[in-house]
């Protein structure tokens, strides 16, 4: 043997030897990432004014749309199924059967709190007031509110979203229905609220009592509330419908390449989840079978169907954004003479229900509050797959979820279980064809 060839077996030979130490660090739990925050108004601001204009000089992008050629997702397998496995989306409904029982079980028992509230925080940031406690068996909630003028209305819908998007395949909190009677409330010795300046101050009963005069109060003096299980794990903060996390390395994908991301446009249309943005996303550091990494939650949905959060949506929800280029256009050159599409609309009058409505929503062109990247770089691909799951909601099971908001007014619960049948219908037929759900391969195709 050569001595060149000798010493090429001592360096391979040398190099084995380290293979376990470099095995070793590869298995080794990776780093928890910087937990992160970003605001309404900036996340607002930069996706209604800036995006678009960058947009409008991204010569690639231009092309694409020229050619009629979109960038497709790319994390799709060969039978154009989400690759598996996913931290954002798991298959359920449309890959599997999912019973009544099922999803009114969702991400948990969905017991709710148990025993005493023991009162850790009050929350003064947000649309809402709330506050956070223990219940009896030490586990988080956080409480949110109806506010006075619309009696049911966001903790109705914080429930029926989680329990829909639960369905779909997102991992999202566990969210019931729960009354409390304000007296029966214990405050932690360390309980404080954060007031308008940034300053911390023990929380005190007359404290929460004041928040309290602002909302919602049942005939009984009970107050009838949104309990929401803290998401097990570490919280990192919002995720973002563009780009990637630098410090998470499984997250090695452009999210606006994600075929589960913009496939929620199909279920953002149908509960007309115009608020679906980057805030409304929480990203926890978890472990799991011995394996740390980062899973990337839904929450908030109480911007569902009929609310805006703090009333009732505009009639004009679903068919423009706040700022909208294209209808400023339109009323620009027409000099307003053209009806907006969301004219003519019905309004129910129901406080619990808000506005929404399944006679004039647009199954092919329904716009959010103001542009998501992943849904704007949507394909007819990736809307098809988010129909799909869609389709796969029967009715019992959206009688299930309605039901499980237990509303007061019957009338309330009928107008929205039929909404949701006429708009998961109109989507259907717009993108899967009329066909029966069996010959659209719903609960048939691969999960891989």
């Amino acid at each position: 043997m050569s001595a060149k060839r000798r010493m090429l077996w001592l360096a391979m030979a040398a190099l084995a030897c380290t293979l376990p130490g470099v095995a070793a660090a590869a298995d080794a739990d990776p780093k928890m990432p910087k937990p992160q925050e970003y605001s309404y108004a900036w996340d607002m601001a930069y996706h209604s004014l800036v995006r678009p204009i960058t947009r409008m000089a991204d010569e690639p992008l231009l092309l694409r749309r020229m050619v009629r050629h979109p960038r497709e997702a790319a994390n799709v397998d060969e039978h154009d199924q989400v690759l598996l496995p996913s931290t954002w989306w798991k298959p359920r409904l449309g890959y599997r059967q999912v019973s009544v029982e099922q999803m009114l079980r969702g991400p948990g028992p969905r017991t709710g709190p148990v025993g005493q509230w023991h009162v850790t925080k009050l929350k003064t940031q947000g649309i809402t007031p709330g506050f956070q406690m223990k219940d009896a068996k030490k586990d988080l909630y956080f409480i949110k509110f109806d506010l006075a003028k619309n009696p049911e209305l966001t903790t109705s819908l914080d429930v029926i979203g989680s329990l829909l998007y639960w369905a779909a395949g997102y991992n999202v909190p566990e969210n019931t229905i729960a009354y409390f009677d304000p007296d029966s409330l214990v405050f932690d010795d360390k309980a404080t609220y954060t007031d308008h300046s940034g300053k911390k101050h023990p929380l005190t009963r007359e404290v929460l009592n004041e928040v309290l005069t602002h909302v919602y109060r049942q005939p009984d003096g009970r107050f009838r509330v949104v309990a929401s299980l803290a998401i097990k794990g570490k919280p990192l903060g919002p995720f973002k419908y563009q780009g990637r996390r630098d410090d998470d390395p499984e997250d090695l994908i452009p999210h606006q390449l994600r075929r589960e991301l913009r496939g929620l446009w199909a279920m953002h249309a149908w509960t007309n989840h115009a608020d679906s943005r980057g805030p409304n996303s929480l990203d926890m550091w978890v472990k799991d079978h011995d394996r740390s990494f980062v899973r990337h939650n839904l929450i908030d949905f109480s911007g569902i169907l009929g609310s805006g959060g703090l009333t009732k949506r505009s009639y004009a929800t679903g068919t423009e954004y706040y700022l909208d280029g294209g209808v400023m256009t339109t009323e620009l050159f027409t000099l307003g003479l053209l009806p907006f599409e969301w004219e003519g609309v019905v309004d129910p009058n129901l406080p619990s229900v808000g506005f929404v409505e399944s006679v004039k929503f647009d199954p092919r062109d329904w716009k959010p509050d103001y542009p998501n990247p992943a849904l704007d770089d949507r394909t007819a691909r990736d809307v098809r797959w988010g129909a799909r799951i869609v389709a796969a909601f029967n009715d019992d099971l959206i009688r299930a979820a309605v039901q499980d908001a237990q509303y007061s007014d019957p009338r309330a619960s009928a107008y929205l279980t039929k909404v949701l049948m006429e708009r998961r219908d109109k989507i259907v037929k717009a993108w899967l064809g009329s066909a029966p759900l069996a010959e659209t391969g719903i609960g048939t195709t691969s999960a891989r």
